[in-house]
């Protein structure tokens, strides 16, 4: 079909931050922070009600007073406090936390997409709004499934973390730690959690916007016909695999694109996007030269400093 005033696809971001999605990661790694925060600070007061009954000041061991009910009542309480600071959410709407995040994910990709493709193409512009979008059954479903895969991997560190809490709090009870030598590896136990759950919200927030916007190019196509390719865009970072640093200015479909993040672990701590590209009759995207050379002299840098 012909196509009215071929015009560059709007890239979000910047070569750092591809799918412009940093304000919403610094908002969830802040939250990620502060429960932590609370979490450690709980557990070493759950830990501190242990009773300590004698202390051997030359060997530094203690001895616990760990009977069978108050272990019990220990696991209890760490187990509520994981369950406080890791699934319970702050507003009544919403019951766990991570759901606003995977919302806001959700939009902030179709949003990107609606956009761009209401500037790309005048029949998409009288044909589909954002409003309708979001409001579509598709769309919600899609939320609710991204909501499960948040909520299971969230369970899942909640599981982890108890179970290496319950290692720790035992090994020192057994072998008669010092309180603030057990203290410590707690709070380092804590810490690997936390590291853990920072890598996981970035991939999470990436991953929904960008299956946001895989969905919404694959519904233009199907329903009004227009011909749509993703354009990818590199995170030109240090940290950028090879792989997907040299797919920088490839265009592909989203079977393409699901395909690739299927496999070697692609989808995690990636910070590539997709951006919605007009095909042409013969399936050649429609791209300036200008915008060509910008993206081929980004990769050119990008390798030259990793040289």
């Amino acid at each position: 079909m012909p196509f009215e005033r071929p015009r560059n696809p709007a890239i979000p971001g910047t070569p750092r931050d591809r799918t412009g999605s940093a304000g919403l990661l610094r908002r969830a790694l802040t939250q990620i922070n502060q429960r932590f925060d609370g979490l450690r600070k709980d557990v070493l007061a759950i830990f501190g009600h242990i009773p300590v009954f004698a202390l051997n000041d030359e060997a530094g061991l203690v001895r616990y007073g760990i009977t069978p009910e108050v272990m019990d009542q220990t696991m209890l309480d760490i187990q509520a406090a994981l369950a406080r600071w890791l699934q319970d959410g702050r507003e009544a709407r919403y019951l766990f936390w991570w759901n606003p995040f995977v919302d806001q994910a959700s939009q902030l990709g179709t949003a990107q997409s609606a956009a761009n493709l209401a500037q790309l193409s005048s029949i998409y512009a009288t044909a589909r709004s954002l409003d309708q979008v979001v409001r579509s059954e598709s769309y919600r479903v899609r939320v609710g499934l991204a909501r499960i895969k948040g909520y299971e991997h969230w369970t899942g560190l909640k599981g982890e973390a108890q179970s290496k809490l319950a290692g720790i709090i035992g090994r020192a009870v057994v072998d008669g730690l010092n309180p603030r030598a057990a203290a410590k590896l707690i709070a380092e136990g804590l810490d690997i959690s936390r590291g853990k759950a920072r890598q996981y919200a970035q991939t999470d927030i990436t991953d929904t916007l960008r299956q946001s916007r895989w969905a919404e190019a694959e519904a233009t196509s199907e329903e009004l016909g227009i011909k749509i390719g993703m354009l990818w865009t590199s995170a030109l970072l240090p940290t950028t695999r090879r792989t997907h640093a040299t797919r920088n200015g490839g265009v592909y479909s989203t079977d393409e694109v699901r395909a690739f993040y299927s496999r070697d672990g692609n989808r995690y701590n990636c910070h590539c996007g997709q951006t919605e590209c007009l095909l042409d009759t013969n399936g050649r995207p429609v791209l300036t030269d200008r915008l060509r050379k910008t993206i081929d002299t980004e990769l050119k840098n990008w390798t030259a400093a990793k040289n």
